[in-house]
């Protein structure tokens, strides 16, 4: 019923580090801030006749995430009856590496928790978080909540895919803008927190095109 698909990954495993460096840079979030600020972003379902993220990428998830998808897999379901199998739920899961499994697609490389509605593709994992009252940030994959942004290899960085312009969902700025696009902060502040978000908007409003970050920032 699935094929695997030879796609870049969205995430990206880190790179290996010593013990040192992962103490330096346990709390450290690094930001592309000179990409974040060059588009606007705003998601609306992509289009069946056009690019979708949804089939363009391989997604990868930690085991932390996957236990998060499988148990709203039923509510999912909803959408994608071809999750079922006589015995259950279909594995859509492929380990890479210890720890890090990535999403299976289906023959034509469209995620196998994408579905079609109208002239749209959608996420049922989405659907599924909304129907449920759960927050997206409890079933959604971290690399899908953050797109068009991505993790860089080694120390995380925040950055925008290279290929982000060719979607439909996002537009290139005229001019220069210390102002993120409230879809990308409100991504960030799914992911990494409302603190974060405020912090690095602060960041932007200086006129800094890169800027680094404590991800355990509280409000005072």
């Amino acid at each position: 019923m699935s094929k695997k698909q030879n796609k870049p990954a969205r995430l990206k495993r880190p790179a290996k580090a010593s013990a040192q460096g992962k103490q330096k840079h346990k709390h450290a979030l690094e930001f592309d801030l000179a990409s974040l600020l060059s588009i606007d972003h705003a998601c609306h379902g992509c289009k069946k006749s056009g690019k979708s993220c949804c089939a363009t990428y391989e997604v990868c998830v930690s085991t932390a995430e996957m236990g998060r998808i499988i148990r709203v897999l039923p509510e999912a379901a909803r959408l994608c009856p071809h999750l079922e199998t006589d015995a259950g739920f279909d594995n859509v899961f492929e380990e890479v590496e210890p720890g890090l499994f990535a999403i299976d697609t289906t023959e034509d490389g469209l995620c196998l928790f994408a579905f079609k509605s109208s002239n749209t593709v959608r996420c049922s994992l989405h659907a599924a978080a909304s129907s449920l009252g759960l927050a997206l940030e409890q079933v959604k994959p971290k690399a899908c909540l953050l797109w068009p942004m991505i993790f860089s290899e080694g120390n995380e960085v925040l950055s925008l895919a290279d290929d982000a312009l060719s979607f439909s969902c996002n537009s290139r700025r005229r001019g220069r803008s210390r102002r993120l696009s409230s879809s990308l902060m409100d991504a960030i502040r799914t992911v990494y927190g409302r603190e974060v978000g405020t912090a690095l908007q602060k960041e932007a409003d200086k006129g800094l095109l890169r800027a680094t970050l404590d991800r355990t920032l509280k409000v005072s």
